[in-house]
């Protein structure tokens, strides 16, 4: 029986399509189990670094019934993965500096995956110049507002004729962030945010951060 998950999760699910699928940091597991009981993925391997993690997602498998199409796998980032065992690699919730690093590792064995779905809770910007190295196309780069938080939610493909040259400014805000409406809501946001504490707190640091967001939302169509 399907489980209900947030908007977050559920944006990153709607991104796969079948296949074998690697969560990697998987957590609770919800996302894996997810996957499987609405066949969005034909299999699932889960990992996490942690093994108390790790032990909820076998517990949500075995009380499923789903543990021969969701396996449970304790390491660190894709040391668990072989070499074209999966279609997809998803990695959520971590920040944007362990992303990076996790990927350079897919670096050095492109045959990890081909397809990835990345949803970092900090420094975005991070994890594009990493997938720049990588030559991975962006293919999906987006906002979702969950409980209250926006988060980047990024799909990339390897493809033979990589062309993904992304200027300064869609490295640190997303690659379609001239179009992207949730983009513009959270920026306004964040301007008012920023000017309502410069009524009482003087700041050139504030300041500077506002005139930046400005200046780039003048390229962001309204």
């Amino acid at each position: 029986m399907p489980i209900r998950i947030d908007e977050r999760l559920t944006a990153i699910a709607n991104l796969i399509h079948r296949g074998a699928v690697a969560d990697i940091g998987c957590d609770h597991g919800k996302l894996g189990y997810y996957l499987v009981s609405t066949d969005r993925a034909d299999k699932v391997i889960a990992t996490d670094i942690s093994a108390p993690s790790l032990r909820k997602a076998s517990e949500l498998a075995f009380d499923n019934g789903v543990t021969e199409i969701m396996e449970t796998r304790l390491g660190d980032g894709l040391s668990p993965i072989k070499s074209e065992e999966v279609d997809t690699v998803v990695i959520a919730g971590l920040g944007g500096d362990v992303i990076a690093e996790i990927l350079k590792s897919a670096r050095l064995d492109a045959k990890k995956s081909k397809h990835f779905v990345l949803s970092p809770n900090t420094h975005p910007e991070k994890v594009r110049r990493e997938l720049k190295l990588m030559k991975h196309t962006i293919v999906t780069d987006l906002l979702t507002e969950c409980a209250g938080k926006y988060y980047t939610i990024i799909s990339t493909e390897l493809k033979v004729d990589y062309k993904d040259d992304l200027d300064d400014d869609e490295i640190l805000y997303g690659k379609f962030f001239r179009t992207d409406k949730v983009f513009l809501k959270r920026s306004l946001e964040e301007i008012a945010t920023m000017k309502n504490i410069l009524e009482t707190h003087q700041s050139a640091e504030l300041e500077g951060k506002i005139a930046r967001l400005e200046e780039v939302l003048k390229k962001v169509e309204k």
